[in-house]
């Protein structure tokens, strides 16, 4: 039954998202068989693609799909052109043509990538229908454009009318939630200085922080995606575009902050003077409890700032002179503190809707910036193969509709799916909808559309269908909504509906083999074209991240942090299969974290005028970690706790050098140096510590992890 609660208890937006799905499908039928356009279905199909449960981004999908159709007649129309006579040479340039979009759909961000998508997509149904129709290719691609422009049209225009005003308020109540799951962490933290399990239902010392962190990092990135189309339903929303995406960077700040930290502390056995994360312990319950008493919440953090700098002039609680490590507690917690107060600062504006008229210029975000070439390169390969063996497939058998359906398809799911994270999982959401749908359609196509007498009989018994679509479409859960938006548009594509005409069994199943055929091609071409192992591609991932640092200098660190989490929510984390999910996790994060610090190192090191020795140090040991992690294969684990235990080394004579200077501003820097480079050290031995498959990621560590530790 639990199962089931999507359907048989389903919430209000689930219900309304539905029911808005069933008006645009049953009102781009009725248009587009009143103007009498080409294959109707089209615009039924293009509205299920198109629509989304946040109306803003519905409209942006909508300009993006037109656009990309233009792009993609326009295409098609050179193809066959060029290539017309021939349906080997028109099945090469479709096959080099989808590709290139997979590339930069692959590449690109958000409605850039869809765009391109769509521009694959839409070329191949050209290409296809002029050579296996008598219509001239223009007509054909007028056809379409026409078909999907009435489609974007009908999609903004109901979720514009009909969709109440909730984007603003779901935003606000899911930033909410983000800062209580933080301030819960906040408290998981605090609780590490006594050693004891927190307070019930929150997060114990013991418990590993690695799912408790990507979650939040995760929750954050969704949130960023949300937040750039709230303007579409809300115009006045603009006036706090940037605030709000201040305060997603800022909570990404304190999410690194705090794993850093709290990763550090959950290793350590040795004594550490922790007092200074035990004066979180007041903010953090506040913001747990009462995320929205913004001003509540930062009077608190400034009271933490205020205790753990008077600390600062303490001895340490153990009463020895103060270690690295205590000085990393220090520093952090400090750290913790000033960028909450500013998150709730941020945060405190946004609430009482203060306009900042220079808010209205918007710069781009940093979560939309290009990224990771290898992989766009990899899945543009993989798709000109499924589309190569596609065209093989339909040069000697052009005339039968699988084959037409097969290139079809293929176009669509190959720059589709070279989208995804996992196109293999996605594939399998595809097959499960496409199952649902060909059992739906079977029933509405046989039974039910022979007795229909008029549009409103079709509709009666269309939308049923298409309403238990748009409720599984509406749930957060990718496993449903997938396979659910894929039942409503095979299901629109299946029952085939045209003026005057129904679809014959013989139809309906050359259909059906065509789907299955190009899912199958799909699947095949990205298994066996340059596979990649999730440990591969979190590999790969650490290459990107010191590739990023090679250059981060020439970067903010915002942009850097954004690129460096965008690698952690590209790896799909929750798909990868047990044993490899919390190694993955913590890997991933390890690996952010080594990026991260080890840029503030090269940062400050910059600025302070260090002896050689300690100048050449770091620049030889920033060496050394891209040479770990630069091949094909970095290095092997008992070289990187070598480097773990030589960075430590490292951030020991740096403290040794700061605690001796004299002049304060220059000290201060110097032991921030020190701290970075002890946290670098940490991070090498949680990332060892991932490929440790036990229980526990922080349990039974190795010789290796211990030496790095």
């Amino acid at each position: 039954m639990k199962r089931l609660a999507w359907l048989l208890t389903p919430s209000t937006d689930q219900l309304l998202f539905a029911l808005r799905l069933c008006l645009a499908i049953a009102l781009a039928l009725y248009l587009s068989m009143w103007l009498e356009l080409d294959r109707p279905y089209w615009a039924s199909l293009e509205v299920a693609v198109m629509i989304q449960p946040v109306p803003g981004m519905a409209v942006a999908r909508g300009f993006a799909r037109a656009t990309g159709t233009i792009v993609a007649g326009c295409a098609g129309l050179a193809i066959m052109g060029f290539f017309g006579q021939y349906y080997e040479l028109s099945a090469a340039a479709l096959a080099l043509w989808v590709a290139f979009c997979a590339f930069w759909a692959n590449l690109l961000r958000n409605n850039l990538s869809y765009g391109f998508a769509i521009a694959g997509f839409i070329a191949g149904v050209t290409v296809m229908l002029s050579h296996s129709l008598s219509t001239p290719p223009f007509d054909i691609a007028v056809a379409r454009v026409s078909e999907c422009v009435l489609a974007a049209l009908v999609t903004a225009a109901v979720n514009v009318l009909f969709s109440p005003p909730t984007g603003i308020r779901n935003y606000f109540n899911s930033r909410l939630a983000l800062l209580r799951d933080l301030g819960r962490e906040f408290v998981g933290l605090a609780a590490l200085s006594s050693r004891q399990p927190a307070a019930p239902g929150q997060p114990s010392a013991d418990d590993d922080p690695h799912p408790a962190l990507q979650a939040l990092a995760a929750q954050t990135l969704a949130l960023e995606q949300t937040r750039q189309y709230l303007r579409y339903e809300a115009p006045q929303f603009a006036n706090f575009d940037r605030l709000s995406r201040r305060l997603d960077y800022d909570i990404l700040s304190l999410i690194s902050a705090t794993s850093s930290l709290h990763i550090y502390l959950a290793g350590r056995t040795d004594t550490v003077d922790t007092r200074p994360v035990a004066a979180l312990a007041e903010p953090a319950q506040r913001l747990s409890a009462h995320p929205e008493d913004a001003q509540g919440a930062k009077q608190a953090f400034n009271d933490a700032h205020d205790a753990i700098r008077a600390l600062a002039d303490e001895p340490a609680e153990h009463g020895q002179p103060r270690s690295l490590a205590d000085y990393v507690v220090l520093s952090r917690a400090l750290g913790l503190a000033s960028r909450g107060r500013a998150a709730m600062t941020t945060h405190g504006l946004l609430i009482a809707e203060r306009e900042h008229p220079s808010d209205h210029i918007s710069r781009r975000s940093e979560f939309g910036q290009p990224m990771d070439v290898r992989q766009a390169l990899r899945n543009s390969l993989r798709t000109l193969t499924a589309v190569s063996l596609g065209g093989v497939f339909w040069v000697n058998f052009h005339n039968q509709l699988p084959a037409v359906l097969l290139m079809i398809l293929l176009s669509a799911l190959t720059t589709i799916f070279a989208t995804l994270p996992n196109p293999v999982a996605a594939a399998g959401g595809f097959a499960k909808g496409l199952a649902m749908a060909a059992t739906a359609a079977f029933v509405i196509d046989f039974l039910v559309l022979p007795q229909a007498a008029g549009f409103a009989m079709l509709m009666l018994a269309m939308l049923p269908v298409v309403f238990v679509g748009g409720l599984a479409m509406a749930v957060p859960d990718p496993g449903l909504a997938l396979p659910g938006r894929i039942s409503v548009v095979m299901f629109s594509l299946l029952v085939h509906v045209q003026n005057g005409a129904l679809p014959s069994f013989t139809t309906y199943i050359q259909i059906v083999l065509g789907i299955f055929g190009a899912i199958g091609l799909t699947v095949l071409a990205f298994k066996i074209v340059l596979p990649v192992s999730p440990r591969q591609r979190l590999r790969e991932q650490m290459r990107g991240v010191f590739d990023e640092l090679a250059d981060g200098r020439r970067h903010t660190r915002e942009r850097f942090e954004t690129r460096m989490y965008d690698r952690l929510n590209a790896l799909a984390l929750s798909e990868i299969e047990e044993p490899f999910r919390f190694s993955a996790r913590q890997a991933v994060l390890a690996a952010i974290n080594i990026g991260l610090e080890a840029r503030s190192l090269v940062v400050l090191a910059e600025r302070v005028s260090l002896p050689q020795t300690l100048d050449d140090g770091v620049r030889a040991e920033m060496d050394a970690l891209r040479g770990l992690f630069a091949g094909r294969r970095p290095g092997s684990i008992d070289k990187i706790a070598d480097r773990a235990q030589a960075i430590h080394q490292l951030a020991e004579r740096l403290l040794a050098h700061g605690v001796a200077l004299d002049g304060q501003a220059e000290r201060r820097l110097v032991i921030r140096a020190a701290i970075c480079a002890e946290l670098v050290a940490s991070a090498l031995s949680d990332y060892v510590l991932a490929f440790e498959h036990g229980k526990s990621p922080l349990a039974e560590p190795t010789a290796a992890s211990q030496a790095a530790t």
